[in-house]
């Protein structure tokens, strides 16, 4: 698993989609129930208001008719009075007629509470809710009538505080219970997604793994993934077979061209020889378009004989008669044999004997050495090392010319790349040289890397395996 978050995969917008609509439908439905909850404790309490309002002015019309108004008023309080309600009736000129016991309670008397709350509801006709000292009210204002006649006005005051209160702790419980919900879901949507997505990462794995050498056997199955994977994977092999079908026709062409070409240039390049050796009737001018006509002859089969031999590589018929070769003699040989500038070649050559194909090997160096003399100046030397480090032999061609740009030290490996197209045309390169010779030391069984610096030169390291037992890829 990747342990950077990346916001642009399907799996991050998915598990964010989906824990953002799991959040607000969650918060929605817990926040309609807080709210709907407090809409009914604050009806009921407003319905209790209301029917002791009612209930009062009934009990006192009974109570009126064997007693005095103000004794039948008292009783019909007393019977309806409660601990958590308050009722009290004020004649019109604000005279207290009548009170119940609840207002004399130690809890109602804290801070003048019971004189504030009757100043307070004074100015609240009607039925409302409010707040006074952190308590939270519910009061009825409405005029008491026995037999038609108004006595004063009487006021029910419901306190809901404890009941706002256990309100509220069920909130905060709903709010925790939501919370939790909405993480364990958000672990089991990011699993779920994950696993769902499993199929497309394998195949991505897969598909980064298709080279040119293996494109032809290369098939993606999932028999057991979505039904759209299974199409895309059915896609990618319809794909690949196109891709494989053209790679083969493309190498079989440039194998085909390069074999019929060579022969007749072949040809031709001899019969421009043999007339340039009996060119004592030419003129100068036929001397030299002749020469150049040859050059260019030599240098297309060349060129032809390079296609030729990646071709082959790219088609696994390319054969190695790999041996242990002491190497010290085989890079001799290579200096000796191509008669380089006396004292711009410097060998430092430590014996040691590896697995190689001798003749493949000079090919691999004649190249790197001829690149190296190419691309550095006259005056500069070419450094040959040879030395064997672990299990490997190491042959480095190391100049001081003006180095490859940090960008192209991946792409000079490929057929036909140049790093600077018209340096190139002016040596005589076809962008091939490099190409053949990675080629080459990964047929051996070796590995060739390369390091450079602008301005300083670069440095072709060639590890060929001193024992096949003990090779190991670098």
């Amino acid at each position: 698993m990747k342990s950077v978050v990346d916001p642009n995969s399907i799996q991050f917008r998915l598990t964010v989609g989906m824990i953002l609509a799991s959040t607000l439908g969650i918060s929605g439905f817990t926040g309609w129930i807080n709210l709907r909850m407090r809409q009914i404790l604050v009806e009921s309490h407003k319905d209790n208001a209301l029917m002791i309002a009612d209930r009062l002015e009934q009990d006192a019309g009974l109570y009126e008719e064997s007693m005095i108004v103000k004794e039948a008023v008292y009783m019909a309080i007393d019977y309806r009075e409660q601990p958590d309600i308050a009722i009290w009736v004020e004649s019109a000129d604000g005279t207290l007629l009548a009170e119940s016991n609840t207002l004399s309670m130690g809890s109602w008397q804290v801070n003048g509470f019971a004189k504030k709350l009757m100043t307070e509801v004074a100015n609240r006709p009607g039925l409302e809710v409010f707040e006074l000292q952190n308590r939270h009210l519910v009061t009825c204002s409405s005029q008491l009538k026995i037999d038609d006649q108004v006595i004063g006005q009487l006021y029910v005051v419901d306190d809901i505080t404890e009941d706002h209160e256990s309100l509220n702790r069920i909130t905060r419980t709903l709010a925790l219970s939501s919370l939790l919900a909405i993480c364990v879901g958000a672990i089991a949507t990011s699993l779920y997604i994950r696993r769902s997505l499993h199929p497309i990462r394998k195949m991505s794995r897969l598909a980064g793994d298709i080279s040119a050498n293996n494109l032809a056997d290369t098939r993606l199955e999932f028999d057991k993934a979505p039904t759209e994977v299974q199409e895309l994977a059915q896609t990618c092999n319809m794909m690949i077979s196109r891709l494989s079908a053209a790679w083969d026709q493309q190498r079989r062409f440039v194998s085909d061209v390069s074999h019929e070409l060579r022969t007749p240039l072949t040809l031709v390049h001899g019969y421009l020889q043999s007339t340039l050796r009996r060119s004592s009737n030419l003129t100068d001018p036929q001397k030299e378009g002749l020469e150049i006509a040859a050059s260019e002859a030599n240098r297309t089969i060349r060129l032809l004989q390079d296609l030729l031999d990646l071709a082959r590589a790219d088609g696994g018929h390319m054969r190695f008669n790999i041996e242990r070769e002491p190497l010290q003699e085989v890079v001799k040989e290579v200096l000796e044999t191509c008669n380089y500038v006396s004292g711009r070649i410097q060998p430092e050559l430590t014996p040691v004997t590896a697995l190689a194909d001798r003749s493949r090997l000079k090919q691999v160096l004649i190249n790197l050495i001829d690149n190296a003399l190419k691309y550095s100046p006259d005056d500069r030397p070419i450094i040959v090392k040879l030395k064997p480090v672990g299990n490997y032999a190491y042959i480095e061609i190391k100049d001081k010319g003006r180095g490859i740009p940090l960008s192209d030290l991946t792409k000079i490996f490929d057929p036909f790349f140049r790093v600077d197209e018209d340096r190139s045309r002016a040596t005589g390169g076809t962008g091939l040289g490099l190409s053949i010779v990675k080629t080459l030391v990964e047929g051996m069984n070796g590995t060739l890397k390369v390091q450079s610096k602008l301005g300083e030169g670069s440095v072709f390291t060639v590890a060929l395996p001193i024992e096949k037992a003990k090779a190991q890829r670098l």
